[in-house]
């Protein structure tokens, strides 16, 4: 991250850096880098931080920047499915080039880790000023000051799981920028950050989750946080993840336990057509952690969000099919549902076409209601939710050879969905498993990472035994940033490639 540093007047530098943190806290700003404003003054950042509501803002300017970092260009469902073999989007794009590794250039937003960074800033800020804030500032004490902690912690470990479920091995940064020597060397060097290995990553996340797991609490249904900031509940999903990534399933199966028989959740009822409709709106028994978008806070997207990208008229009105461009590619998700399966219907419109799309997004409000004029989509973005946790408890429970009980709950998810039981062999569970998370979840940006971790690649043409060796479904590290900081290096397959 400090390599970005570059290229800036120095006279910036003349105060302390913390006040550029907070001021992105404060004005949620995505348009300009944080790094090009001036800080309010050298005091400013004691004279900010002296109360609960200083860590809050700061907070919530963290929740911000990760909105911004994963909805940006729909960068979440990029990284998570585009490049997948079940959606595309209707012409070639360059995310789509990955698999063909024609890259026009080494700028596209979906090769930046810069957005995420910022989130970590928010973090560290966080973690290191609100910590030493005397307890009695805060609304109950030192509980309440914990709870904001643990918030930091969460989503510090969320977005450092994220980054290497995209690039593998990233810079691990921890502490704040707060002095001009944290960027700078006496003779007016930048200093350079080099990736740290994969492992020591998520090895960092889990020790925040244990933190965060120990400061907060449970979440309830119906308060203003639920599913939309960390709780315990969350906490212990993402620990569900990291685990299993870390190659550690009987850690993950109890984290995973614990959120369906603790934590309050409740799967919806795919009976109920309105429920599902709910669920996709936000906050439902089902939601665990979303990105919250909310049109009454101004939260809601028009245009070139994933509601304008994934479905037409009737559901916008009198939008014209050309304007919808991500689908479901109907020849390769034809035979993956039973005919009695209830999400052909709750999930998808147009299925006997040849561009069925999936209405996980198509929740609407017009500004204009009178006329229909304006939408906004108001669809949350479901990051974790009940039924991948099942789903992934599942997968746990196989990789330790418990297959009984990974198949009842496969079968649970299955029989919610009015789906016929799973009856296959035991040897073939994993890779059902698989299929079942895309029946559930597609469109919801987790087909890449699964196939990641399960390592799922026979449908997939383009990854060569080769290209999977040199970890090639890793997205590459922007050339630019290779060049500005000499500790970078580029991952192992990109690194054979001119792009």
């Amino acid at each position: 991250m400090l390599n970005l540093l570059k290229n800036i007047d120095m006279k910036y530098f003349k105060t302390k850096l913390i006040a550029v943190f907070v001021l992105v806290g404060l004005t949620f700003t995505s348009c300009n880098d944080w790094l090009e404003m001036e800080p309010i003054s050298e005091t400013y950042g004691d004279v900010f931080w002296t109360s609960e509501s200083s860590v809050d803002q700061t907070l919530a300017g963290a929740y911000s920047l990760l909105r911004t970092a994963m909805l940006t260009g729909n960068r979440f469902h990029t990284w998570g499915e585009i490049n997948g073999n079940y959606m595309r989007t209707k012409t070639l794009t360059n995310q789509e080039k990955f698999g063909t590794t024609s890259f026009p250039n080494s700028s596209m937003g979906e090769m930046q880790w810069a957005p995420f960074y910022k989130v970590i800033a928010q973090c560290n800020l966080i973690l290191h000023e609100g910590a030493k804030l005397d307890d009695d500032l805060f609304d109950g004490g030192t509980d309440g000051k914990n709870k904001l902690l643990g918030e930091a912690y969460f989503l510090r470990a969320y977005t450092y799981f994220y980054m290497v479920k995209v690039w593998g091995d990233v810079p691990l940064v921890l502490t704040p920028t707060l002095e001009v020597t944290d960027a700078i060397t006496e003779d007016g060097f930048i200093i350079n950050v080099g990736q740290n290995p994969e492992k020591e990553v998520l090895e960092q996340c889990i020790i925040d989750l244990k933190i965060a797991e120990g400061y907060l609490d449970y979440g309830t249904l119906g308060s203003s946080k639920w599913a939309v900031q960390g709780n315990k509940g969350s906490v212990q999903a993402l620990m569900a993840h990291v685990y299993l990534w870390l190659d550690e399933p009987l850690a993950s199966e109890k984290a995973a336990d614990n959120v369906i028989t603790k934590a309050g959740y409740s799967l919806v009822n795919y009976t109920d057509s309105l429920a599902v409709v709910n669920m996709f709106v936000g906050r439902s028994t089902e939601g665990i952690f979303e990105l919250n978008i909310d049109y009454d806070q101004s939260e809601s997207y028009t245009n070139s969000g994933m509601l304008h990208r994934t479905v037409y008229h009737p559901y916008i009105n009198n939008m014209n099919e050309a304007g919808s461009t991500k689908h479901v590619i109907k020849s390769e998700v034809d035979g993956l549902y039973e005919e009695t399966d209830l999400r052909l219907e709750r999930f998808y419109a147009y299925w006997d076409t040849n561009r069925p799309i999936t209405l996980k997004y198509a929740s609407v409000i017009y500004e204009d209601e009178a006329r229909f004029q304006t939408p906004h989509g108001i669809s949350n973005i479901m990051l974790i939710r009940l039924s991948e946790i099942v789903l992934l408890r599942a997968e746990a429970l196989a990789k330790l050879e418990r297959y009984g009980e990974a198949r009842i709950l496969l079968n649970t998810i299955r029989e919610r969905a009015e789906a016929t039981p799973y009856v296959g062999s035991d040897s073939e569970m994993l890779h059902e498993i698989f299929l079942e998370r895309v029946r559930e979840l597609m469109g919801e940006g987790h087909e890449m990472f699964d196939r990641i971790r399960m390592d799922e690649w026979e449908d997939i043409g383009w990854m060569t035994a080769a290209r999977k060796e040199q970890r090639g479904y890793y997205w590459p590290v922007p050339s630019t940033y290779i060049i500005d900081n000499p500790l970078l290096r580029q991952n192992p397959f990109w690194a054979t490639i001119t792009y």
